[in-house]
């Protein structure tokens, strides 16, 4: 099951990532902002099709020994996480439709908290 799991979190990451990598202005339209800097959110395509995808995918194939990749993965999930949220509280957001900024933060956190719950909970599957 939470093998399962990660392999589901890692074909998400791999739609979530793809669509700010590729679709960048589909995002600023959705959430109505402004489409001044696009670079930023292909940046965070990349990284989230890199780290998440490719390295959950990576955990997924191989559990035994995977438990240093799990923690970066969730050391970065947790930063990334936390920047989503200072800014949205300090309204640097340019979108004017903030429930989809918020829905991203959303599933940010239940993904970080997942991750470090099954990092503690299960770590014998990772070591």
């Amino acid at each position: 099951m939470i093998r399962l799991s990660i392999l589901f979190l890692s074909i998400f990451s791999l739609m979530y990532g793809i669509y700010f990598l590729f679709l960048p202005y589909s995002f600023v339209n959705l959430t109505a902002a402004e489409s001044i800097n696009i670079a930023w959110l292909r940046n965070l395509g990349g990284a989230i099709t890199g780290l998440l995808f490719i390295g959950l995918f990576m955990i997924y194939l191989n559990t035994k020994g995977s438990i240093r990749l799990l923690n970066v993965i969730i050391i970065t999930s947790i930063i990334q996480t936390s920047a989503l949220i200072y800014s949205r509280i300090a309204n640097e957001f340019s979108a004017k439709n903030l429930i989809i900024i918020d829905i991203t933060i959303y599933a940010a956190i239940v993904v970080t908290v997942y991750l470090c719950f099954i990092s503690i909970r299960f770590k014998n599957l990772f070591i």
